[in-house]
């Protein structure tokens, strides 16, 4: 049966509690370019007879909000009423995410704010909920600067790969009754060798109680692990697995979890619900391992935007379907770019066995304001995604977007190192690039975005081994004024794996006067497929690389190097291209 809430299912699938109410659906909405908003306080009269409808989560640039005539307004005010809760004690109210500097107000009363269009957040909002309808108001303010991270939406200038950009509520907004002390997060980590898995959980607040862990399989009881906590902020559990069903794409197993937090007096103060693969990513100079054996990465590029909802899937099911689309096409692994994607995605990922590259998108101006807020938001989307088993890599920076002068600026360069520490820090588990396509600096893999060009592409890559400082060009240009270079000054690549995290980019398609490509436009199916096969048999031959991403999955607007027109029809059959893409020769 159909949801007749857009987006309604949980969007929090691994840490669930059974009672949550969701917010989406039909909000009122009204654009404040002149900012008077705040000065004849909306908040506390509404926002009167000139608001709009709009369906939320979907932002006014999207079909499927149907306010599309705010598409650019750079400041929307969002207002809802809902009922009395029906639970007592703590409520929080939750964003999914929210593009850029988010003001919310329950009652007239201003509860919180927060600045970043990728990362969750939440507030507490008992004090300000009244016995009978409630009236929830948001305002959300967006600008074109380059000093906040936006990814590929079009800012002050738009490149040839920039695409439209958002405004406002993207992700859902729900309620939850959740203890004051509660659990916040989990982080579970699996060691091969000894078959030790360790799950770090995070409290809302110190706690002084016992914390249990139950692991469960087909109904079947896997582990169990108690531990006490005496003022602690977080505590970790670990047990042993005599044979563990472990996670990879060809049996993307799974463990369902349940986490409870207990006080000596009070008895159960929190429970969630949750899952985990136990698998093991390493890595070494021949290339990345999982669980102990070699991986090939096959990967796609893949940006997340859809027709109907812009960077908001329109269904669950679309998610899902991108999910099956990717692997249907023959790859092992998406590199989701420029967007931090959604967590159903990473849900159905994680089901159905396709690996990620996890990537902060980019701000393109340094600043002290895209220092604190990048910052800021890739620790809290760390968090939110590590217990992600599909997730095997870390990229917060590409193709040094928002540090263009790090080889010759060290405050730049500090912040690429510094993240790749910090990213370590928090997650020692996964290989981290610390900046994906060229000047290396610090990180696990060496990544490099090469596209075709006249230059055999085994003389290129053996060049950027012999010298790691070798310029790194392409056939369709780049920045002017520029020099990219494989690795900085002083960096050390020695020992680590090379990939191709870009290639591919062919055209095919109708794009309007300003279409894009990385590579030739080919006229014909036939020419398109033989270019596919060519530029894949000199990756594919290379004994340098340990895998690649192909660019792209997808056209969107003017870009149509994609190998699915945007509403996901195939540019050839699904057969033809696993077969290139699977390793496999395409027939005729």
């Amino acid at each position: 049966m159909t949801n007749p809430i857009p987006r309604g299912e949980h969007p929090r699938p691994q840490l669930r509690r059974a009672q949550w109410q969701c917010l989406n659906g039909p909000w009122r909405i009204r654009a404040d370019n002149a900012g008077e908003g705040l000065m004849h306080q909306w908040h506390q009269r509404g926002l009167g007879a000139e608001a709009q409808t709009i369906m939320v989560p979907f932002t006014p640039q999207a079909p499927a909000s149907r306010a599309e005539a705010l598409s650019h307004a750079a400041c929307l005010w969002y207002e809802r009423e809902f009922d009395e809760v029906p639970w007592g004690g703590p409520v929080m109210l939750h964003f999914g995410a929210a593009d850029h500097w988010t003001r919310v107000f329950l009652n007239g009363q201003e509860i919180g704010q927060h600045r970043g269009g990728y990362a969750p957040f939440s507030f507490e909002i008992s004090h300000a909920l009244r016995p009978g309808s409630n009236r929830l108001t948001v305002r959300v303010e967006d600008s074109p600067s380059w000093s906040q991270p936006r990814g590929k939406q079009a800012g002050t200038t738009r490149w040839p790969i920039d695409y439209d950009p958002i405004t406002g509520l993207w992700q859902t907004v729900w309620l939850e009754p959740v203890p004051a002390s509660s659990l916040s997060w989990l982080y579970p980590r699996f060691s091969l060798s000894d078959r030790t898995l360790i799950v770090t959980a995070g409290f809302s607040q110190p706690v002084t109680g016992k914390l249990s862990l139950s692991l469960h399989r087909k109904g079947s009881i896997a582990g169990q692990a108690v531990v006490e906590v005496d003022h602690r902020s977080e505590a970790r559990l670990s047990f042993t697995l005599e044979n563990p069903a472990l996670w990879h794409p060809d049996h993307p197993w799974l463990y369902d979890l349940t986490v409870t937090l207990e006080d000596p007096l009070e008895g159960t103060l929190d429970q969630v619900e949750s899952y985990l693969g136990l698998r093991e990513i390493t890595w070494d100079e021949a290339g990345l391992r999982l669980n102990g054996e070699p991986l090939y990465l096959r990967g796609v590029l893949d940006q997340g935007y859809f027709p109907e909802g812009w960077y908001t899937a329109p269904s669950d099911e679309a998610l899902r379907r991108d999910v099956e689309l990717t692997l249907a096409l023959g790859f092992n692994c998406a590199r989701k770019h420029q967007k931090a994607e959604d967590p159903r995605y990473l849900y159905w990922a994680d089901r159905l066995g396709l690996l990620v590259w996890a990537e902060m998108p980019s701000g393109r101006i340094f600043s002290t304001d895209l220092v604190e807020t990048l910052t800021r938001e890739w620790m809290t989307l760390i968090r939110r995604d590590r217990a992600h088993p599909s997730i095997i890599t870390w990229v917060p920076f590409n193709e040094s977007w928002g540090v263009w002068h790090q080889g010759s600026r060290p405050e730049q360069r500090a912040w690429v190192d510094s993240l790749y520490h910090l990213t370590k820090t928090l997650d020692p588990s996964r290989p981290v690039v610390g900046n994906d396509g060229w000047e290396y600096s610090s990180g696990d893999l060496w990544t490099l975005h090469l596209y075709e060009e006249e230059r055999p592409l085994e003389a290129r890559l053996a060049a950027l081994r012999g010298d790691p400082e070798t310029a790194v060009t392409n056939s369709w240009g780049g920045s002017p004024g520029r020099e990219r270079r494989g690795a900085l000054p002083g960096a050390d690549v020695s020992g680590l794996p090379m990939l191709l995290t870009e290639c591919g980019g062919i055209g095919f398609g109708e794009g309007g006067e300003d279409r894009f490509a990385y590579g030739d436009f080919p006229e014909t199916e036939a020419a398109l497929l033989r270019q596919i096969q060519g530029t894949l048999k000199k990756v594919t031959a290379s004994p340098s690389l340990a895998g690649y991403v192909w660019t792209q999955l997808t056209d969107v607007q003017q870009e149509v190097n994609g190998l699915l027109y945007f509403d996901r029809t195939p540019k050839l059959p699904l057969s033809t291209l696993r077969a290139c893409f699977s390793g496999d020769e395409p027939s005729a």
